[in-house]
């Protein structure tokens, strides 16, 4: 059975279980072990990477956060070398322009707006946790992540 580890930053409790939730239904369905490492407020997130190690993983970011935005949380992972390469991914409700191009200068290798159907944000997990990071290559066309 494949492993991944999912390392999520969000303030918002709702936004939280949701993600949870979503997590769990895509760890049964695609015989893959999720481990979902769940960060209010992004609190530590960057130790937590750095002390799990993990060979196969992913960040989401909210960018909205009360103590550290996403960008500054993007800023640190990007700037932290033991995991710069690290894939992280903004997940956000917000869909401005300005936001998405400033995760793509500041190094986020996906940006996705939070869906509020429970399947459509499955399929984006789904579609996430797919990726072959060591190959991928942040493509401009397709930053914007859609389901």
């Amino acid at each position: 059975m494949s492993k991944i580890s999912i390392f999520y930053a969000d303030d918002d409790e709702d936004d939280l279980m949701f993600f949870n939730d979503a997590v769990e239904s895509v760890s049964n369905t695609c015989n893959l072990l999720v481990q979902l490492y769940i960060h209010k407020n992004g609190d530590n997130l960057v130790t937590n990477i750095k002390e799990q190690k993990p060979e196969n993983g992913v960040v989401f970011l909210d960018l909205n956060m009360p103590k550290k935005s996403g960008f500054q949380i993007l800023e640190e992972i990007r700037n932290e070398p033991a995991i710069k390469h690290f894939p992280v991914v903004i997940y956000s409700t917000s869909s401005d322009k300005s936001d998405i191009e400033l995760s793509l200068n500041l190094g986020a290798n996906f940006y996705a707006v939070k869906p509020y159907n429970f399947n459509d944000l499955m399929k984006m997990i789904q579609n996430v946790i797919k990726i072959n990071w060591n190959n991928h290559k942040v493509d401009i066309e397709n930053f914007l992540l859609i389901k």
